[in-house]
């Protein structure tokens, strides 16, 4: 596995709170400026400040975890006291993407398949894709009873689909996914409310961009553009933006396909 290996909403959360962290150096420096100085040049400080700000995060590509066994123990600990689904799927999140265990996680999260908790589910499947292991992921998957009204679960199935080649399948989970999360949301992942905005908001943003490439794939391109831009309206950060790619581009390599 790859040491680089990072779960792109979780980047995407810290990414954020780093953002959060430079505004709130701005605004005690505006503070200070206006004080020392003159109101308009807390302005100007404050503009400048968010400008920077704003770029610095697009320009930030990787954060530095803390040391492995600080991390070990403080899931040890916190998977002690609480076994609840989000505890158990963020344990597996971190033995699979920060220590590299696929194995572990795998095994974690299979002895909790019994409590039919769509997390739990959506974890493993979403680990099991990402390790080649497609069928195995599709058949867990379709195994629970919430796979086709929990839009965890719709959008993890239609992601191995799409991966297998099986797209206008994988589109319409896609479609029953964002039509039942906007009505209803997505499963409690995190305490934190923010986070759990923050984290939401990513993970619906991916399923429109995926959306967007089944459908660029079908030759629909019209809808394809529209979920590409649906998913970059509920990004922040305007590097993880996708655009239709070239109608041309498209058309040439099929044609070269066919010779």
């Amino acid at each position: 596995m790859s040491a680089s290996l990072t779960d792109p909403e979780i980047l995407y959360a810290q990414k954020i709170y780093y953002f959060f962290f430079l505004l709130t150096l701005t605004s005690l420096t505006t503070a200070f400026v206006m004080l020392v100085f003159s109101f308009y040049y807390g302005l100007f400080t404050m503009a400048f400040g968010i400008g920077i700000s704003y770029i610095l995060m697009l320009l930030k590509r990787n954060f530095h975890p803390p040391e492995k066994v600080i991390t070990a123990k403080r899931m040890a600990h916190t998977i002690s006291q609480n076994t609840s689904p989000s505890a158990i799927a963020c344990f597996a999140i971190q033995l699979y993407y920060y220590f590299q265990e696929s194995n572990q996680a795998i095994d974690l999260l299979e002895k909790f398949l019994p409590s039919n908790d769509p997390l739990i589910y959506a974890t493993l499947g979403d680990i099991l894709l990402k390790e080649g292991k497609t069928k195995q992921a599709l058949y867990i998957l379709r195994g629970n009873p919430y796979a086709l009204i929990d839009p965890l679960l719709l959008a993890t199935q239609a992601r191995v689909l799409k991966q297998i080649g099986r797209v206008s399948e994988a589109a319409k989970l896609f479609e029953r996914s964002i039509h039942i999360a906007t009505q209803n949301g997505f499963p409690k992942i995190e305490n934190n409310w923010l986070t759990q905005k923050i984290l939401t908001m990513s993970h619906l943003a991916g399923i429109h961009h995926s959306l967007a490439d089944c459908y660029f794939r079908l030759e629909n391109f019209s809808d394809a553009k529209k979920h590409y831009h649906a998913g970059n309206r509920l990004l922040i950060d305007i590097s993880l933006w996708r655009n239709c790619p070239s109608v041309h581009n498209h058309s040439t390599k099929i044609h070269k396909k066919t010779y």
